[in-house]
């Protein structure tokens, strides 16, 4: 937790500690009548006394005690249920899922109230407020943990897990239950409020305890009456409850809160540039600075005229986002714009209201992850036409534009695309209604030269209107110099350690096929991937995959890694038969074949540091210890070019380019056989991404193969053999028969 969940926890911990022990600090005996009743203040009883002429002070800091235990638990019961249940239907899906939802779903539909009385009036007072706060408060909890679990299973993260051969169990309590671990415990607390309040509802139906134990809910019926003679007997139990149940709820907020970067999570970054006067956007005196005020951005600047294309190019985690989500006043959590002045078409933007309102009616934005801001549960039709008020007939005519079959994908899901189809519907949503500013964050990240052209005539197109303006943020330099008009670089890249680290050590392996697959099918429900493929790997050999986007590259490795079975077809791992499915295949061969993930944000579990997504390969599939896992960190860090301190980091405090390197990097810890890339330099910058081929090229040396999904041609043409999948086939590339030099 960070500094403020620290605080709210800490301030709940006094909170209910003083309603739990309160009555030891009662004046008097709270059961006691030491006056006349509905008294008021004085020197004697300062908050008077009640109905029955009893201490109103005593009553109160005595009557929390019952109330606040039975909430909490009510609301630990209820936690535990709908977290339990929403692990298993989560993760069991189909039918046994539905039959696990189905009592939530009947609780649900219930009438609440109707079922509290009910239980109120059979059982005692906090069976009954423990019963009903399960009834009306797991079957929530159930939906919502089961929802995330659905999600946290398609993440690579969760598949590289499975790929490490751990069970079910296994998977669930180390990987997903930390990841949903904060919402869980947010919702816990709700579940507290819920309690607490059922328990003061019960209280102030006379179904609470009997007279004269103190309560604050029966206090609240008691003096009702003589609210007039006495308001404190009947204002103080109200404010402590109100106090309690508004604890609750900051601790929830704060436990709900997104992760936060930490200290040094970015370098200091200090970018300039020159203001002119006719600057549709400008940037002046950016600062930025994180929790503990330590600077970010300083003096940050920029201007782009009418009709501009302004490239922001730098290393990874260089600062690139940063700067350009501080203007638009998005920054995240943890990071705040402190000086600078943003202006547009010569209005100042400030910063709160004036921004949102500012970003809803001129800006566009592509972020760096299109997948994770799609939302899950829309289709790609409802995704593009999101919050806009346009004629209906412009979404397909924005995805045809971006090479995308409108009819076809109208309907189809975020995690039923492909990464280079997730990255033009992200971008078709940003395009429509032609915004006055348009962000581009990675845009060229998944994505073929085809598509490619597509997007750069899209970025034509606007520069042509004379008025729009365009921010390009991006690694990719034949990008850049295709549709630039100026360009603005932050930092300077460090790849020293990639240079300076030795192979990894490998065993002599014989001069066989290292990997090989005859008759391959694969399908995505009625749609037809591959038909009838051949494939063989050799040892020290790259192999590059090139293809459209949605032809198939991402799932045949998935495929070949365990992940999804295919239709037909045979393979073998050194020689030897291997089975398709991950769960019937032995340890020997989970460990030698080993997929580094498309998408570097789902890659990293965000409940975890880095070192232990490290460690955990070493320990399972090398048999490691605890301690020799984490002692080979720091190594695996500097051989994909990273800060070892980078190890007490979680991924929501680095850069896409450092989540993929360390992606990679927990797949070398297994040390493989077979490296199975995924676009790993599609987040690099062209000096870290060259570094990082010459570290597969070291590891080559060594007997490692490698079949890597590429767009790009530069990196392609550094393979011994370069495939094109295409019309359910996978062939020799015309660029192939330039780079072989390995016979099959």
């Amino acid at each position: 937790m960070h500094r403020r969940s620290w605080a709210a926890a800490a301030l709940a911990a006094v909170t209910v500690a003083a309603a739990v022990c309160g009555g030891a600090l009662a004046p008097h005996d709270p059961a006691a009548s030491i006056g006349m009743p509905w008294a008021p203040p004085g020197a004697q009883w300062p908050l008077g006394t009640d109905v029955a002429g009893r201490d109103v002070l005593s009553r109160l800091l005595a009557g929390g005690r019952d109330l606040t235990l039975t909430a909490l638990a009510a609301a630990v019961a209820a936690g535990l249920a709908g977290v339990a249940g929403g692990l298993a239907a989560g993760w069991a899906g189909g039918r046994i899922g539905r039959w696990l939802t189905a009592p939530a779903d009947l609780l649900l539909a219930s009438p609440f109230m109707l079922t509290a009385l009910v239980l109120a009036v059979a059982l005692p007072a906090p069976a009954a407020v423990i019963a009903g706060t399960v009834c009306g408060g797991a079957p929530l909890g159930l939906r919502m943990v089961r929802d995330l679990v659905r999600q946290a299973r398609r993440t690579g993260y969760a598949e590289a897990a499975r790929c490490r051969g751990e069970t079910a169990v296994a998977i669930v309590g180390r990987e997903i239950l930390p990841s949903v671990a904060g919402l869980a415990s947010a919702d816990v607390v709700l579940r507290f409020v819920l309690a607490l309040q059922l328990a003061a509802a019960f209280g102030m139906l006379g179904l609470g305890p009997r007279p004269p134990a103190p309560d604050w809910g029966s206090m609240l019926r008691e003096n009702l009456a003589g609210a007039a003679l006495n308001p404190a007997a009947l204002v103080a139990p109200a404010a402590a409850l109100t106090v309690l149940a508004l604890v609750a709820m900051l601790l929830s907020a704060a436990l709900n809160a997104p992760s936060r970067p930490g200290a040094n999570t970015l370098p200091h970054v200090t970018a300039a540039a020159t203001t002119r006067g006719d600057a549709v956007l400008a940037v002046v005196g950016l600062t930025v600075a994180d929790d503990h005020g330590r600077p970010i951005v300083t003096e940050g600047a920029l201007h782009a005229g009418p009709g501009e294309v302004i490239a922001i190019v730098g290393p990874s985690g260089s600062g690139k986002t940063t700067m350009v989500r501080a203007a638009l006043d998005i920054l995240e959590p943890g990071l705040h714009r402190t000086g600078g002045v943003v202006t547009w078409r010569g209005s100042p933007v400030r910063p709160g209201w004036d921004a949102r309102r500012w970003r809803r009616a001129h800006v566009g934005l592509l972020d760096q992850d299109p997948a994770g801001s799609l939302n899950p549960l829309l289709g790609v039709g409802a995704l593009v036409g999101e919050g806009r008020r346009r004629s209906p007939a412009m979404v397909p005519a924005m995805l045809t534009a971006l090479g995308l079959d409108a009819d076809r994908l109208r309907h189809r899901r975020p995690h039923r695309l492909s990464g280079g189809q997730a990255q033009r519907v992200a971008l078709a949503r940003a395009l429509l209604g032609d915004p006055g500013l348009l962000v581009l964050d990675e845009p060229t990240s998944g994505l073929d030269p085809g598509t490619l052209d597509l997007v750069v005539q899209a970025i034509e197109r606007r520069r042509g209107d004379g008025r729009s303006v365009t921010l390009v943020i991006s690694h990719d330099a034949a990008f850049v110099a295709r549709v630039a008009d100026r360009v603005l670089t932050i930092g300077t890249p460090d790849t020293a350690a990639l240079d300076a680290v030795p192979g990894a050590a490998h065993q002599d392996r014989a001069e066989q096929p290292v990997l090989r697959v005859r008759g391959l099918c694969l399908a995505q429900g009625r749609e037809t991937l591959l038909a009838g493929t051949d494939l063989t790997l050799w040892p020290g050999e790259l192999v590059a995959v090139l293809g459209p986007s949605g032809a198939g590259k991402s799932t045949l490795l998935r495929a070949l890694t365990g992940l999804l079975p295919p239709e037909a077809g045979d393979l073998w791992l050194h020689g030897l038969p291997l089975a398709w499915p991950l769960d019937r295949r032995p340890r020997e061969a989970l460990r030698d074949v080993q997929l580094v993930g498309q998408d570097p944000a789902g890659a990293l579990n965000p409940a975890h540091r880095v070192a232990t997504a490290l460690a955990r390969p070493a320990c399972v599939l090398r048999g490691l210890s605890r301690a020799q896992a984490y002692a080979e960190v720091p190594g695996l860090l500097r051989q994909v070019g990273l800060d070892p301190a980078l190890a007490a980091r979680r991924p929501g405090e680095l850069s896409g380019g450092q989540r993929q390197r360390v992606a990679l990097a927990r797949a070398l810890a297994a040390g493989p056989a077979v490296l199975l890339a995924d676009e790993i330099t599609s987040a690099l910058d062209d000096v870290t991404a060259a570094g990082l081929l010459r570290l597969l090229e070291r590891l080559r040396a060594d007997g490692l193969a490698v079949l890597l999904i590429t767009h790009d041609r530069g990196v392609a043409a550094r393979a011994d053999r370069v495939l094109h999948l295409a019309d359910h086939r996978l062939s020799q590339d015309p660029i192939g028969t330039e780079t072989h030099t390995r016979a099959p």
